[in-house]
Parts: C-alpha cells; structure tokens; sequence
C-alpha cells in the first residue's frame, strides 16, 4: 500500500466505520461537560489537548471560531464553588498573512506564565507558525501574540503540538517539512530556529504526528515520537531521537518500533506517546489491532543498550458490543498504571468513547467504557488526547456535537 493509499484509508477508515450502538456505557453517571462551544465569537472545532496551570484554569485552542473564525485559544476557569466554568477568549488568529489561522494542537506554558503554540495554516507562506501569547500586566486586560516563527517550504506546516525543555526550548515536528524542529525563543529577537532531523518518505518513517501529537522528553534531553507511516513495515513507527555529545554535530535517531500487518500489530499511531514511572512507553493507534480498528500498546526498553524494544498489545478495540473504535489520539497514565484515551467513533451512540484500560493480572488488561458520546448534549468524535489532574480527574474535548454542534470540553472521573 503506497502513502497516497494509505492516506485514502485514513479518511475512508472514519467515513465508513461501522457503528454498533446497543450497549450504554459503564460509568455515565461520573461524566460533566463543563462548556459548550457556540461558533462564530466562541470557539469552533477543538481538536488539541487541554493544558492546566497551577490554579487548575484549562487552555486550548480550536481550529475555528473566535472572533474572525479563523480559530481561538481559550481558558476555562473552575468555580469557587458549585457552579458553571467561565470561559475566556484569549486570542482569535484574524486569518491574515500577517496573522495566523488553524491551530490544531494544544498549548505549553513556560514558568512567565506564556503560552505556545503552533498553527497549520497562516503566515506569509501560509504554512503554519509557531506563536507566543503573553498575558497582560492587568488582570483582564488583553493577552498579547507575537509570531516567533513562520513556516516555508521543506520546513512546512505546524502540524504538531511542541514540548518544552527546562531551560525554555520548544520542540515540534512538521507535516510537510516531515522533520522534527528546535526553536529557541529571545526576548525582543528573532527567534532561534533548527532543524534537527529530517525523514526520508522511507524506513525512518514520515508523517511525524501528523493529527497534532506532540513530543515526549526524558531526564535526558531525548525526544520521542511517533510517525503515521513509513518504518520497516510501511505502517509507522516509534522513534528516539538523542541529542549530539558534541556541539553542532546532528542528533542520532533510533526507531524503537516498527508496526506489523494490520491483522497482528498495531498500525498508523496518529497520537504520540506517554512514559510510565518505570520508562515504558504507551500509546494508540487508529487502525490495525485484532480487528483493525485499532489499539493501546506498551513498548518495554531493553534491559541492555542496543537491543530492541518489546512490544506488547494491550487491547484491540473491536466495535462490538459498545467498545469504541479509531482512537486518533495518544493515552495518559496515572499513578496507578491504568491508561485512559479516548476513540474518534462508535460506542453506544456511535459518537466515540472515553475508555480506560487496567491490569488485571497475568498480563492480562481489561477495558472500561467510562463514557460514550451521543453527539447532542455532550459532543462527539473527540480527536484530541485527554489531560490528567487531581490525581485522576480526566478532561479532553470534543471536535464537534454539543447544543451548537461545534464541540465540547467535558470532565470524567473514573
């Protein structure tokens, strides 16, 4: 299958999944939407995941909306007590090559309190920016965006979401550019832009997250990520990428995983992925599996240097009997090791799910509907990943659905 086929799969995969909606979910009564996208002025279409701050406040972004309709961040702010959130316009991207359009990925904040973030359209090339957005001195005055970095040719498009390093660094991938980037914000200057490694359309894989996952760092200054095709197999991979031991000299890539037939392995992981407290990697991919409608895996480091990575398949959604199916996004995992995500479609409703996977013993692990969408109240196909607070409070959001139709964020506690 070539990467033209492979991409018609993507989008007939969602159009055409069959939808099974007899069984209700397992834990309806623990689910809150705590805001309803209205469109035009309001947001329209989040599709990244939620960032929180130390105060418990929510941002994000959607693709469209806001005050142009070319798309937003927002913040949602708890009650003080028992109440609605209240929700905040912080920025709408006016779609102007001066300006920015189509964000599609979530947030990352540094310590100043600054938000970053990236778009997949806009800019004088208009293929996407990297942006910053200061909030103002005054409480409730007007937060501030400067564009730190336009995208242009073989370094195209903002597709993915950015990770930052302590001392301040970004790091993200792009679609068309297929690369992964460092960028290095200076005050009242152009910022420092790098590219650290190219793909080459073949078995080091390419389509770096394209669907707007982001990087994952370790303690060490690696990065890891996950491409939608290409490795060994055509179907994707997981891959490290280290830093030089010597100034200047390129960063060293390692693909820890290349996914299988789609009869046997996972297959195409949109999502990036997560790290346990022992440095297993976890994730999830939208097709292959058992049943092809994809699949939560675990990748096992090596116990010595240079040899290969286990993986293991944890659970193959099957659209059977109100499961979910196509999980676009990656997982999160709590202290105790039981992985929650999200599916794009079917469950009870045919809206997707939010699901939970837990060991059950003798490698065995079991999977939990905690919620499936009915596409009316509380929104439909959730795209983007979810985001863990409070131990095991989980939020994400809803690409479309709801009163108006143009999405949700929604609260579950398992």
């Amino acid at each position: 299958m070539n990467a033209d086929s492979r991409r018609l799969y993507r989008l007939l995969s969602v159009a055409l999944a069959i939808l099974v909606l007899t069984v209700s979910s397992a834990a309806q009564t623990n689910f809150k939407v705590i805001h309803t996208f209205k469109g035009t002025g309001d947001g329209y279409g989040p599709w990244g995941q939620l960032l929180h701050d130390s105060q418990g406040n929510l941002y994000g972004t959607t693709i469209n909306g806001g005050a142009y309709n070319y798309g937003s961040v927002f913040e949602l702010t708890p009650p003080a007590g028992i109440g609605p959130w209240t929700e905040s316009i912080l920025y709408s991207f006016n779609g102007s090559s001066a300006d920015l359009q189509g964000p599609q990925s979530g947030l990352v904040m540094d310590t100043a309190g600054n938000l970053y973030g990236t778009t997949f359209w806009g800019g004088v090339k208009n293929q996407g920016t990297v942006f910053e957005l200061s909030p103002p001195a005054i409480s409730g005055g007007i937060w501030s965006e400067a564009t730190l970095f336009q995208f242009e040719g073989r370094r195209g498009n903002g597709a993915g979401g950015l990770v930052m390093s302590p001392s301040g660094v970004l790091y993200g991938t792009t679609l068309w550019g297929e690369n992964v980037y460092e960028l290095k914000p200076v005050p009242g200057a152009t910022a420092q832009f790098k590219n650290l490694f190219i793909f080459n359309d073949g078995t080091n894989g390419f389509e770096p997250e394209y669907e707007g996952g982001a990087l994952v760092a370790d303690k060490n200054g690696n990065l890891y990520g996950t491409t939608v095709f290409g490795g060994a197999n055509g179907e994707g991979e997981v891959f490290e990428l280290s830093p030089p031991a010597t100034k200047g000299a390129p960063w060293t890539e390692t693909v820890l995983y290349s996914f299988g037939a789609y009869s046997t392995d996972a297959a195409v992981c949109d999502g990036g992925v997560v790290f346990d407290k022992v440095g297993n990697l976890y994730g999830a991919t939208h097709s292959g599996g058992t049943y092809g409608y994809g699949a939560v895996f675990e990748l096992s480091p090596p116990a010595s240097t240079g040899l290969p990575w286990t993986e293991t398949l944890l659970y193959s959604f099957n659209q059977a009997a109100g499961d979910g199916v196509n999980p676009y996004a990656g997982v999160v995992v709590d202290a105790s090791g039981n992985i929650y995500g999200v599916t794009y479609l079917a469950g009870a409703f045919g809206g997707g799910t939010v699901f939970e996977i837990s060991p059950s013993g003798g490698g065995v692990w079991t999977e939990t509907v905690l919620h499936s969408f009915n596409g009316k109240t509380d929104g439909e196909n959730p795209y983007g990943g979810l985001m863990i607070s409070n131990g095991n409070h989980l939020f994400g959001v809803t690409s479309t659905g709801g009163v108006k139709g143009a999405g949700t964020v929604f609260e579950v506690i398992p």
